[in-house]
């Protein structure tokens, strides 16, 4: 008896240990392929803190949200077929707002983050974007400036 009680404790603990790895997983972000700015350190540190990472990963692999490789300064796909540029303003309101524009083929389910961050939180979420993205990736503003916190 006794021993199948230690040997079910034990099923538990390793159970509970996967789960609760995988739920702390940071979302393939603890190794970028460039190395990231103050500001896109700063950004990965509060995807962290949001909770950002638990749906979207920063090395290519599809998760519960888009990945974050690449994003920057790519087109993307809405749920209504449009496509867009992920610029600077694309992703400051895919963050702030998103229920407006909702990538193709993930669900509407990403919090609302509109009065939650502060514009350098922003800046600087957006700056870690710009350095998950190829170099030559779109980084500008529609008119033209360059991205904030970068």
């Amino acid at each position: 008896m006794h021993r199948a009680l230690v040997t079910a404790a034990a099923v538990v603990v390793l159970g509970l240990g996967t789960v609760l790895a995988a739920c702390g997983s940071d979302g393939g972000s603890a190794a970028p392929a460039a190395p990231l700015s103050a500001a896109g350190q700063n950004g990965r540190q509060v995807a962290k803190e949001q909770g950002c990472i638990s749906c979207h990963t920063a090395d290519g692999e599809k998760g519960t949200g888009p990945t974050w490789q690449g994003l920057a300064g790519s087109t993307v796909t809405l749920e209504d077929g449009t496509e867009v540029t992920a610029d600077d303003a694309y992703l400051r309101d895919a963050i702030v707002r998103s229920r407006g524009q909702v990538v193709e083929g993930y669900p509407n389910i990403m919090p609302v983050y509109e009065g939650e961050l502060s514009e350098a939180e922003l800046d600087d979420l957006i700056a870690y974007l710009h350095d998950l993205a190829p170099a030559d990736a779109g980084s500008k503003e529609p008119d033209g400036e360059g991205a904030g916190g970068s």
